[in-house]
């Protein structure tokens, strides 16, 4: 029974450290006497929490490098809670940045102490070899999702259906986390004094929809010979023959022109750069030369799901400053937390399809030690942005709360029977869904805190 309980005290001492944290760097000092109050009370309980963690890891017999990892926190907390007090009495002066950089660390460390704890009791050790080129293919049996040639062209298709597969093509699932992204990015701008205006706001986004939707189809038109190897991806609409690839290829083309043309006309010269950028960086950068030669694909791509930070913020100010740049970065970070999950629930089907996902080539304990590491980054990323924006408590909670589910889903992973596939796919799959959660509901908190208060 101690063995479960250490976990739970280990995520219970993660999550609160990280609240703790995030509370200090936005603006809730600003907020009154009862957030302070309440502030202080939490941390009270948090140096309580961390000392039942790190008294149970002594006497469970955990792993070295567990026992001295809670025994560390808990004296660098104690060392942290002594400059906040001597600061608040007025015994010494209050660093209010080093006290910031002391919960970071501490949460850090908090967060590398988990993973080895988790990594320690996992119900069966993942295998962190290589599924190999072809260790992942399909048997003779399985269907490979050879397009079927009695339709080239989509020639025998409806008005309506031939206007889904075009719509397919935009990969409209991408669209609305995107919009918010850019949305957020204005919101930061009005913070900072810039006026919006509905014109701007709706060409931007106008103009964002029709970029993602030419880098969708850039996309499929690229990878059609490999989404015919896999499962997930075999019934896309060139895959199938449902659209042919000239007609794909003017799609996108005039996807680009019409983004390029709301964008100069009805924004500015700026935003449309960046929108071009983000064209560039999915269709060509990620796609033709990361996404199918190397295992940092996921990281360095991560980019173009982050510019539209960049040009919400530049639509409303024709500049692009540091909120817009650590907006970006927490997307930046987010992306491979948030994708090596689903990079794990089909690995078999990348590894078929000859694509060097993670999980495909160092195994699937690799990628959940870097989903982790990438999650504490990203969190550790939206506290800064907090800090430098002036956000509020609503931002804090709910990065926090938010975090905590993403946290919490990452390490049931570790619960399955890693030998039954299906289950290890529910579960990274549960933490995929926990990860647009969690990016979801920050912008939407980043939204209300700038427009709404």
């Amino acid at each position: 029974m101690d063995r479960p309980r250490l976990t739970t005290l280990l995520v219970w001492s993660v999550v609160g450290t990280y609240l703790l944290v995030a509370l200090g760097a936005t603006a809730a000092a600003d907020a009154g006497a009862a957030v302070a109050a309440i502030h202080q009370v939490a941390a009270v309980a948090v140096g309580a929490l961390l000392a039942v963690t790190a008294l149970v890891a002594q006497r469970t017999a955990a792993a070295r490098g567990i026992r001295v990892g809670t025994i560390a926190v808990l004296i660098a907390y104690a060392g942290q809670a002594g400059v906040g007090l001597a600061g608040q009495t007025g015994v010494a002066p209050f660093d209010g940045g080093l006290h910031l950089l002391g919960g970071v660390a501490v949460f850090a460390v908090l967060l590398v102490t988990l993973v080895l704890r988790v990594e320690a009791t996992a119900t069966v050790s993942s295998a962190d070899g290589s599924l190999g080129g072809s260790a992942g293919r399909a048997s003779s049996n399985e269907p490979d999702g050879t397009a079927d040639p009695s339709a080239p062209g989509g020639g025998g298709l409806s008005f309506r259906d031939r206007g889904r597969a075009y719509l397919e093509l935009t990969k409209p699932r991408l669209m609305w986390l995107l919009c918010l992204l850019a949305l957020a990015g204005m919101g930061l701008a009005a913070v900072g004094g810039a006026t919006l205006d509905g014109v701007t706001v709706v060409a931007t986004l106008g103009g964002g929809v029709l970029a993602t939707g030419a880098s969708g189809a850039f996309n499929h038109i690229y990878e059609r010979d490999r989404d015919r190897k896999m499962r997930r991806t075999a019934d896309r609409p060139i895959a199938t023959d449902r659209v042919g690839v000239r007609r794909a290829v003017g799609f996108a083309v005039a996807l680009v022109l019409a983004s390029m043309a709301v964008m100069l006309a009805l924004v500015n010269a700026l935003a449309a750069a960046l929108t071009a950028a983000a064209i560039v960086y999915y269709a060509y950068v990620y796609t033709v030369l990361l996404k199918p030669t190397t295992k940092w694909n996921t990281v360095i791509g991560g980019g173009s799901g982050a510019l539209p930070a960049l040009i919400g913020y530049a639509a409303v100010t024709g500049t692009v400053r540091l909120p817009a740049v650590l907006l970006a970065a927490v997307v930046c970070c987010w992306t491979p937390a948030h994708f090596y999950n689903l990079a794990i629930a089909h690995r078999e089907d990348y590894a078929r399809a000859d694509y060097p996902m993670l999980p495909v080539v160092a195994g699937v304990g690799t990628a959940r030690r870097r989903i982790l590491a990438w999650l504490g980054v990203t969190l550790i990323a939206a506290v800064l942005l907090g800090s430098v924006t002036g956000l509020g408590v609503l931002y804090a909670v709910t990065t926090t709360a938010l975090g905590a589910l993403f946290v919490r889903s990452v390490v049931r992973q570790y619960d399955v029977d890693q030998r039954d596939a299906g289950e290890e796919r529910a579960a990274a799959y549960r933490s995929f869904h926990a990860s647009n959660a969690y990016l979801g509901a920050v912008l939407a908190a980043i939204l209300v805190e700038t427009f709404a208060m």
